[in-house]
C-alpha cells in the first residue's frame, strides 16, 4: 500500500511528513508461521518497508527497519524520516512488547 495525500494522516502532513511509497505502519500478531501459538510478533505492514525482513519479538527491530526504509527504498522526506525517528524513541522508552506497542508507533505516525 502506499502512502498518498489522501491516504496520510493529517497529523502526518500538518507536520510536514511524507512517507513517499511507503505506509510506514508496523503489526503485532500472535503465531506467525514458525512461531508458537503464543508467540507475539512485530512486522512493518508495507511490503516495500517488509520485503526481506523477517518478523521480530522485538519492536524496536522492526521500528528501525521502518525508519531505514522510508531514506533507503521509499523516498520521504526529512520530516517523515524525523517523526519515524521521534516515534521510535517513544516505543523503546515504553518498553512494551504487545498490541499496545505497534499501536502506539502508528499513532505518534499519525496512523
Amino acid at each position: 500500500m502506499t502512502a498518498t495525500a489522501a491516504t496520510v494522516p493529517v497529523s502526518a502532513r500538518q507536520a510536514g511528513a511524507d512517507f513517499g511509497d511507503c505506509t510506514p505502519t508496523i503489526d503485532f500478531q500472535l503465531g506467525r508461521a514458525g512461531r508458537k501459538a503464543d508467540e507475539g510478533t512485530f512486522l512493518p505492514t508495507d511490503a516495500l518497508v517488509a520485503k526481506g525482513q523477517q518478523d521480530a519479538l522485538n519492536p524496536n527491530i522492526i521500528t528501525n527497519r521502518v525508519c531505514d526504509q522510508l531514506t533507503n527504498v521509499c523516498n520521504a522526506n526529512d520530516a517523515a524520516v524525523s517523526l519515524c525517528e521521534d516515534a521510535q524513541a517513544q516505543v523503546a522508552a515504553l518498553g512494551t512488547k504487545d498490541a499496545s506497542t505497534a499501536a502506539a508507533f502508528n499513532a505518534a505516525l499519525g496512523f
